[in-house]
C-alpha cells in the first residue's frame, strides 16, 4: 500500500511592503497543498493577494526578507520592518561618529548595528522563514536564499578588494617616482 504524497505546510509572517504606496502591512505567506498563498491585512480584514501553484512562484530570500515573485510582480515581506529604519539611523550615526572623531560612540553604534541585525535574523527564524523556504522548495517553487553569512562574506570580500586596490595604486604611484 502506498501513501499519498503529503505536501509540506509552512507559514511566514511579517510585513508586506507595498511598492505603490510605500506602506507596510501585516502579511502571511503560506505554503499548503502545493500552493503558495499571500494574505495581507487591510482595514476590512485579511485580503488574499494571490494563491497559485508553487511551480509558478519564485521565492527569493536575503537576510530577513522573503520576496515572492508571481507573474513578474514582486511581493516583498520583511520579518521585522523596523530593523530597516534602525539600520538607516545607525548608518547616519556612524557617519557622524567618523566625521567628528568619536571612537567610543562609533563602537556603540557598531554594537547597536550587530544587535539590530541579530534581532532581524531571529525574527526571520521565529516567524517561520526557514520552514517556509524549505516547504516552498519541496512543493516545487524556485528558491534562492542569501543569508547573513553570505552577505557578510560578500561585504568582507568587497572590503578586502578595496584594500588590495588601494595598496596596489599606492605602490604603483610611489614606484613611478
Amino acid at each position: 500500500m502506498t501513501m499519498p504524497y503529503q505536501y509540506p505546510y509552512a507559514v511566514f509572517t511579517g510585513a508586506y511592503g507595498d511598492t505603490t504606496t510605500g506602506g507596510w502591512y501585516e502579511a502571511r505567506a503560506e505554503v499548503s497543498n502545493g500552493y503558495v498563498t499571500l494574505w495581507v491585512a487591510s482595514g476590512g480584514g485579511w485580503a488574499q493577494q494571490f494563491s497559485v501553484p508553487a511551480q509558478q512562484v519564485t521565492v527569493k530570500s536575503a537576510a530577513q526578507r522573503i520576496t515572492l515573485v508571481v507573474q513578474g510582480r514582486n511581493y516583498p515581506i520583511l520579518a521585522k520592518p523596523a530593523a530597516v529604519g534602525r539600520a538607516i539611523a545607525y548608518g547616519a550615526a556612524s557617519t557622524y561618529a567618523e566625521a567628528f572623531d568619536r571612537p567610543v560612540f562609533e563602537a556603540g553604534v557598531d554594537v547597536g548595528r550587530g544587535v539590530n541585525q541579530a534581532a532581524a535574523g531571529a525574527a526571520f527564524s521565529s516567524q517561520g522563514g526557514p520552514e517556509f523556504i524549505a516547504a516552498a522548495r519541496a512543493s516545487g517553487a524556485q528558491v534562492s536564499r542569501l543569508g547573513y553569512g553570505a552577505i557578510a562574506a560578500i561585504g568582507c570580500g568587497g572590503g578586502a578588494l578595496v584594500v588590495i586596490v588601494v595598496v596596489f595604486v599606492t605602490v604603483m604611484t610611489f614606484s613611478l617616482r
